[in-house]
């Protein structure tokens, strides 16, 4: 099969000739411009992935020229731009293009392709090595929430692997994982098969490819194999937004499919359909898709609709906001709600006292205090979250009136995720 690429194919010259004639001004007459109808109209039956559909849009971009729609458009730009739009009022499909390349305008048939280039292929990798192949956060948030953000899907290479696998590996002890796709706009989806290994321990059927032309289906497979023995088995949400599209709805898609991922956020744009370059001479190219996406554990895929999201969420939602509405019962959500309020002496007589490591508890002047000698003496002026339940520094809420066999004391909450108990001495 064709290597398939999911997002909208901007032509690249550097796969073209290395021989290249000047840019031609060209000028849209009937004559050319029935011409170009008339070749993308056949390209569109032959390629697109769905016949009925294109013979739909063929049928409008006929219609319209009979109509004398484009007969005032002289400029090549502004005729690609109106068939691009009459293509989506046909057929809308987010993947669907049509461009003009003044640079292809002497071309009346298609340019022929250079053979691969290894200083070419070296120079791209090169680049998106620069780009840090499209990661651009790995970290832990409180409560030890993991945070991987990327926003787009490189070729799978030696070297994209090592920094997927990097991002990942950071976050591998984290009780949850969100993954951040709100600015993701696809790429490859050998990338997707790729990411998504990480969180299966056996081989999972997740989203298949159909080329219905060549009656030709690439199974989507993960890869525990692939993944340098990283398997992350925590709970993973995965964050979208409206601009979410292609390779990254994939994901997210496959992730909720198989009940692997909870989506949080919004509708994605619903792009599914692999695309590919047509060149149609005097300079015009279309991106036609050519196949369709398929779950068998949805038996349909997102195309039109986009990923619906479990958790409904602003596409713009700061960090904060995301983990408060995620995990409303957290350590970083309680942090949040701790706020400065006057206790009432005869309430929390029960707390006050000494507590292991000499951690002094007393009220003045209407508020709770400890003076901590694990830190030095420090003083610290608790804040209220709950009934019996404080924030006492950066790093630890703790929970008083708690037992522990015939021990009663408090409980320790860390900001790492982690739980520890102090009994009270006095």
């Amino acid at each position: 099969m064709k290597k398939i690429t999911l997002f909208l194919l901007t032509i690249s010259l550097a796969c073209m000739a290395q021989e290249r004639p000047q840019a031609t001004a060209v000028v849209m007459t009937p004559e050319l411009t029935r011409v170009v109808i008339d070749t993308l109209s056949k390209a569109l039956i032959t390629n697109y992935v769905f016949t009925d559909k294109a013979l739909v849009m063929s049928k409008y971009l006929k219609g319209q020229l009979a109509k004398g729609a484009y007969r005032a458009i002289k400029d090549p730009q502004q005729f690609a731009a109106r068939i691009s739009a009459d293509l989506q009022t046909a057929c809308p499909d987010l993947h669907m293009g049509f461009h003009f390349d003044p640079r292809l305008a002497q071309m009346g048939a298609p340019p022929p392709m250079r053979a691969p280039n290894p200083h070419q292929d070296s120079l791209r990798n090169a680049d998106m090595a620069e780009r840090n192949f499209a990661f651009t956060a790995s970290e832990i948030l409180p409560g030890n929430v993991g945070y991987v953000k990327f926003n787009g899907f490189m070729d799978v290479s030696p070297a994209a692997k090592e920094t997927v696998t990097a991002a990942f590996r950071f976050v591998r002890h984290t009780k949850a994982l969100i993954i951040d796709l709100r600015e993701n706009h696809g790429g490859s989806p050998e990338m997707v098969k790729q990411v998504a290994s990480y969180f299966f321990a056996d081989k999972t059927r997740v989203n298949d490819i159909i080329v219905p032309n060549k009656r030709d289906t690439a199974k989507g497979w993960t890869d525990p194999t692939a993944t340098d023995g990283l398997i992350l088995r925590m709970p993973v949400y995965v964050l979208t937004s409206s601009n979410t599209v292609s390779a990254a709805e994939d994901l997210a898609y496959a992730m909720q499919a198989t009940k692997r991922g909870t989506i949080a956020g919004e509708k994605t744009a619903g792009g599914s359909h692999p695309v590919g370059p047509v060149f149609l001479g005097h300079g015009f190219v279309a991106g036609i898709p050519f196949a369709h996406t398929y779950n068998i554990h949805t038996g349909t895929e997102w195309e039109g609709t986009g990923v619906i999201p479990d958790i409904a969420l602003k596409g713009d939602a700061s960090l904060d906001d995301v983990t408060l509405a995620l995990f409303p019962n957290s350590w970083a959500a309680n942090q949040h709600k701790a706020v400065d309020r006057p206790v009432d002496a005869q309430a929390v007589q029960a707390y006050l006292g000494t507590y292991e490591g000499g951690l002094k508890f007393y009220v003045k002047e209407g508020a709770l205090y400890c003076e901590n000698p694990e830190r030095g003496n420090q003083v610290f002026k608790l804040r209220y979250i709950s009934p019996g339940f404080f924030q006492l520094d950066e790093n630890v809420q703790i929970k008083f009136g708690q037992q522990q066999g015939s021990a009663s004391g408090m409980q320790f909450y860390w900001s790492n995720g982690n739980i520890s108990f102090k009994p009270k001495i006095q």
